[in-house]
Parts: C-alpha cells; sequence; structure tokens
C-alpha cells in the first residue's frame, strides 16, 4: 500500500496553478469547493 503513496502523479506546481487560477477570478465568482484527482489514478 505505501507503494502506491509514493509515486505522486499529481505534482505541486499543477495544484499551484489551480490555486493560482481560482485566486485570479473576479470575487463575485463563488468557488466553492475543486475536486483534483489525476487522470491516471491507481486502483
Amino acid at each position: 500500500m505505501q507503494k502506491r503513496y509514493d509515486v505522486a502523479t499529481v505534482k505541486p506546481d499543477e495544484i499551484a496553478n489551480i490555486i493560482g487560477f481560482v485566486l485570479a477570478q473576479p470575487r463575485h465568482l463563488a468557488i466553492n469547493e475543486i475536486l483534483i484527482r489525476p487522470a491516471d489514478q491507481l486502483n
């Protein structure tokens, strides 16, 4: 099981890009949730 956690398919800079996108939106938009999941998620 630990092997699955050792392989990160979503990189920190990808998460940072998403956070930057959210913060760049106009204040009148309410972004309540973001779900991030790798497309090649291990089963």
